[in-house]
This record gives C-alpha cells, sequence and structure tokens, in this order.
C-alpha cells in the first residue's frame, strides 16, 4: 500500500474509531460515513452468499473451574488419534473459524468453543475477565472434549493465541506430552499498549494514555452501555473493516465480524481489552519451544503487527513465521485457504511425529 492510500487510511480509521466509541456526528461527518459504507458494499466480495456461522459440531457443556458454563462443539467426535483444539479471538466466537473448520475436517477431533462472555458460552464474574483466566478456561475444554490419552494441537487466534501461550506457561508439563503442537494466527507476546492502531505517532501516543482510563470508566457503565450499543452499528462495521481487515476484504465477512462482535458481552468485551493492552508481557513463549510451533502473521495487521509475530517467533527455537501478504488481522476470513494449508500441513507434521519411534 503506497503512502497515500496509508494517510487516507489511517485517517478513515481516526474517524471509524471516534463512530464506534458512539462519538456524536454532525451533517458532514453522516455524509461521510455513508459514503465510506457505500465504498465497503460495492466492493467485489467472493464470499457473497458464503453460509457463515452455519457449520455446526457436536455440543458440548464445559463447566470451567469456576462454574461458568462454556460452549464447546466437537467435529469428527469419534477420532481419537489427533485433536485440533481452536481458540478464537476477541469479539468473535468458534464460528470465525468458519472456513478453518470446513478445510481440516477429516484431520483429525476437532474442537471449537466460545471463550467466556462470547458467542454461547456464559459470562461469569466480572473480575474473572482477564487472561490468567483464559489459560485455565482452555484445560477445562481440552479435560471435557479430548480423551485422556489422545494428543493435542492447540491453534489460537488474536486473544486465543495469548491464550494458547498463557496456558503454556500455567501447565507446562502438558507441552510436549499432552500437547504436541500449537498454532498461533496473528497474536501477541505483549506489549499492546504501545500499538498505534496505524495512526499517526502523535495520535497514538494520546490513545495509549486515554483508552486505558476510558476502558475503566466505561467498565462502570457496561450495562448502560449494552442497551444502546446497536445504535452505532454502521460505525462499527466500519471499525471493523479498517481497523480488523485488510484493504480488499470481502463485504460479507466484514459484516460476519461486526455480527460476532456485537453478539459480545460489553462487559467481556471491555474487559479482556483492558487486560490485553495492559499486560506488558502476556507470555516469555519459552515453554513452547517444546513443540512443533507456527506463527502467523499479516501484512496489514495493525491491532497485532507483524512485528508482535517476529518477536514470538524469535522466542521460540521450534518456531516457523509465515506471514501473510495483504491480509489484515482476519487473516482466517481473509485468506482462509493460505491460513487453512499451514495449519494443515502444522497437523500432519505433528501426527507424522507421533509415528516416528522415539
Amino acid at each position: 500500500m503506497g503512502r497515500a492510500a496509508r494517510t487516507s487510511r489511517n485517517i478513515l480509521t481516526a474517524t471509524a474509531l471516534g463512530a464506534g466509541a458512539g462519538a456524536a456526528l454532525g451533517g458532514a461527518g453522516l455524509l461521510a460515513q455513508r459514503r465510506a459504507v457505500r465504498r465497503l458494499r460495492l466492493r467485489p466480495d467472493p464470499y457473497a452468499g458464503e453460509p457463515f456461522g452455519a457449520l455446526r459440531g457436536r455440543p458440548v457443556a464445559v463447566r470451567a473451574d469456576d462454574g461458568t458454563r462454556l460452549y464447546a462443539e466437537i467435529d469428527d467426535a469419534d477420532r481419537t488419534d489427533l485433536a485440533v483444539v481452536f481458540s478464537h479471538g476477541w469479539t468473535l466466537t468458534q464460528d470465525s473459524w468458519h472456513f478453518q473448520r470446513r478445510a481440516l475436517r477429516g484431520l483429525g477431533r476437532l474442537v471449537f468453543w466460545d471463550q467466556r462472555g462470547h458467542g454461547r458460552s456464559d459470562g461469569g464474574a466480572r473480575d474473572e475477565y482477564g487472561l490468567p483466566r483464559l489459560a485455565h478456561d482452555l484445560k477445562a475444554v481440552i479435560d471435557q472434549t479430548v480423551p485422556e490419552d489422545t494428543p493435542v494441537v492447540l491453534v489460537g487466534h488474536s486473544m486465543g493465541g495469548m491464550t494458547t501461550m498463557r496456558f503454556a506457561d500455567e501447565y507446562p508439563e502438558l507441552i510436549g506430552r499432552k500437547v504436541v503442537a500449537a498454532g498461533l494466527l496473528c497474536t501477541s507476546s505483549g506489549g499492546l499498549g504501545q500499538a498505534t492502531l496505524g495512526l499517526p505517532a502523535a495520535l497514538a501516543r494520546v490513545t495509549q494514555r486515554v483508552v486505558p482510563r476510558a476502558l475503566r470508566a466505561a467498565g462502570a457503565g457496561a450495562t448502560a452501555i449494552e442497551r444502546v450499543r446497536h445504535l452505532g452499528r454502521t460505525g462499527t462495521m466500519l471499525f471493523e473493516d479498517l481497523v480488523a481487515f485488510g484493504p480488499d476484504a470481502s463485504p460479507a465477512a466484514v459484516a460476519f465480524a461486526e455480527q460476532m462482535a456485537a453478539e459480545t458481552r460489553m462487559d467481556a468485551l471491555i474487559d479482556f481489552f483492558h487486560s490485553m493492552i495492559t499486560h506488558e508481557v502476556i507470555s516469555d513463549c519459552a515453554t513452547l519451544g517444546e513443540v512443533d510451533t507456527l506463527v502467523i502473521g499479516a501484512e496489514n495487521d495493525i491491532l497485532t503487527p507483524v512485528g508482535h509475530s517476529a518477536k514470538i517467533a524469535d522466542c521460540v527455537p521450534s518456531a516457523r513465521l509465515e506471514v501473510i501478504p495483504v491480509s489484515g488481522h482476519m487473516a482466517m476470513l481473509e485468506r482462509p485457504s493460505v491460513v487453512s494449508d499451514h495449519l494443515g500441513d502444522l497437523i500432519e507434521r505433528a501426527r507424522k511425529s507421533l509415528q516416528t519411534p522415539a
């Protein structure tokens, strides 16, 4: 993307941030928003008519160790040779793996789950919306959906990747024994409070100071925000397009991501985001060095910039780093075949390693 295009995109990102936060729009701002929505809807769409969210597996109610009910589904539930457990990102659901779910069926027992406060899972207590809790939720999912003797490949996107890294930190005895490989997609091991979101440096510095305080204030009013958030969904869709996706993303995929975000509990949305940007170190990643680890970054990811993927790969001796051109943060919905091929290769390498005599 050229300098002029980047500058234009930065301005649009700032506009979308304001709109998504419910900023008052004057007549000129409202007109600009309508034009942006029109441009989005007229964009060529390879996934128009795609039945997002229609793929279903065998439902399983998982009980977290604090009693919270988590929702999971299993594809190919009769398979016990290898399991692949998918953890989705912030404001998404297990259905964000739509394309991978279809492409990877037949490669093992596939487990998809909704993180607490997302999708069909319950919310739990407000003080449990933090990254450390998610590692224990993933442990509960594995224990209750995967047979004891079945090896596991962990796959996580964004916050789901952080869940995977924290799981490795909390349960190092399982890495290399129960968990035989890991795939980390568009995620970070820390320092997200310094992410610029593609904004000019001066504006980014202000945002970095203001956002944590604003989130603390918003947290107290999450219930009230929940009641009116639907009024700003057009602005939220523009935010998704300009911040979470690359420059040529499918309008249908953008709309699907916005729908998942709109259905995420507001308290989970606020508190998990606060947890992510205020953890200077989410994980040191060292434990994942025990297994084959795939790290996938995306060229136009401004939420977890590709430098964060490179940092993880540098910390994990066994890591393979792949960078997807053009794509933004939602690579599994933007370049699904590329992501599915990389994950399929990871799963097959894990299978071969299990067949190789020690």
